[in-house]
C-alpha cells in the first residue's frame, strides 16, 4: 500500500478479513495508527491488547456510530480457558488512559482518551459483553488516515505485551513508500512499547528483557525482518533506528508453518534465533 492509498481512503473505509475473532483461523483486522503509537498511563498486559484488538475488530463495521457493540465471551478468550482473564482486562481497559498524538489547528497535539467507555457483562461462560467506546476515541479512529493490518493469528502466538506491541508498531509502518526505517529515542520506544516507568530504566536492561525478546518473536512470527539499530553518543545510546524488510515468500511460508504448529517447543525455537539489534 502506497502513501497515496492512505491519503486517498479513511482508515475506517478498509474492511477486516476472515475470521479475526478465530484463533485457528486465518483473519486481519485494522487498527488505526492512533491506536498502535499511544502512551500508555496505565499499563496493559498482553492479554488486555489481545482483547482490546478483537473488541476493535469485532465492531469494526459500526465502530464510528454510537452504538453498543456485542461480543460473546468466548470469542474473547482466545486460547484460554475460563472467563476471569477477560473481567480484569475489561476493568483495566476502562481504566485506561492513553496519550495519542493528533493534529490541532495546524500544530501537533496530545489527546488523552480512555480506551474503553462502559459496558454490560453477563455472567457465565456462556454470556456476553456488551460495550462501547468513549465519543472522543470514536472522534479518532473517524478521522485516522493510517493504519496496520494486523495479522490475528500471528497476534495469538505472541508471549510477550511488547512483542505485540513492536508487530503493531512494525505493521503501521511497512506500506509506507520509500521508508523502511524510523529513528526513536529510547524513552519514545520504551513508551510506545507499553514499558512502565519505573521498570527497566537502565538500557541494558530494557535492551535484554524487552527490546530483544520482542526482536526475536516478531522475526520468528511475522512477515517481516526486523533490526534495531544503535545511535550512540560515546557509550550512551542516544537513538534507536528501527528498520524492516519484507521476508522473502520462502521465509513466510515458514512463518506459517510455525504458527501452524503446536506451540510447544515455540520458546525454545524462538530463544535460539540470532539476536536482531545491531551495535
Amino acid at each position: 500500500m502506497t502513501d497515496d492509498d492512505r491519503k486517498r481512503y479513511k482508515t475506517v473505509d478498509r474492511r477486516v478479513i476472515g475470521f479475526p475473532l478465530d484463533p485457528h483461523m486465518p483473519g486481519e483486522m485494522v487498527k488505526p495508527g492512533e491506536l498502535i503509537d499511544i502512551k500508555e498511563i496505565s499499563p496493559l498486559t498482553l492479554t488486555d491488547r489481545r482483547i482490546y484488538n478483537l473488541l476493535i475488530a469485532n465492531a469494526w463495521e459500526r465502530i464510528t456510530e454510537p452504538v453498543e457493540h456485542v461480543i460473546e465471551k468466548s470469542d474473547l478468550r482466545g486460547t484460554h480457558n475460563g472467563n476471569e482473564r477477560i473481567e480484569d482486562s475489561i476493568r483495566r481497559l476502562m481504566s485506561a488512559i492513553a496519550e495519542v498524538k493528533i493534529i490541532r489547528d495546524g500544530k501537533v497535539a496530545i489527546k488523552r482518551v480512555q480506551l474503553l467507555g462502559g459496558n454490560v457483562e453477563q455472567e457465565g461462560e456462556r454470556g456476553r459483553l456488551y460495550y462501547t467506546f468513549p465519543k472522543q476515541l470514536i472522534e479518532i479512529v473517524k478521522e485516522s488516515e493510517v493504519f496496520g493490518r494486523l495479522k490475528t493469528q500471528i497476534m495469538y502466538c505472541f508471549k510477550s505485551k511488547y512483542a505485540l506491541a513492536l508487530y503493531e508498531i512494525v505493521q503501521k509502518r511497512v506500506g509506507l513508500k520509500f521508508k523502511q526505517a524510523e529513528n526513536f529515542t529510547v524513552e519514545e520506544l520504551r513508551s510506545l512499547l507499553g514499558v512502565p516507568k519505573d521498570k527497566l530504566t537502565r538500557f541494558p536492561d530494557f535492551n535484554k528483557y524487552a527490546l530483544q525478546p520482542a526482536l526475536r518473536e516478531v522475526n520468528a512470527l511475522s512477515e517481516h525482518h526486523v533490526t534495531v539499530g544503535m545511535i550512540k553518543n560515546g557509550k550512551r545510546v542516544e537513538q534507536l533506528m528501527l528498520m524492516w524488510q519484507e521476508k522473502s515468500a520462502e521465509e513466510k511460508r515458514q512463518v506459517f508453518r510455525e504458527i501452524e504448529r503446536c506451540s510447544v517447543g515455540r520458546a525454545a525455537r524462538i530463544r535460539n534465533t540470532v539476536e536482531s539489534v545491531a551495535f
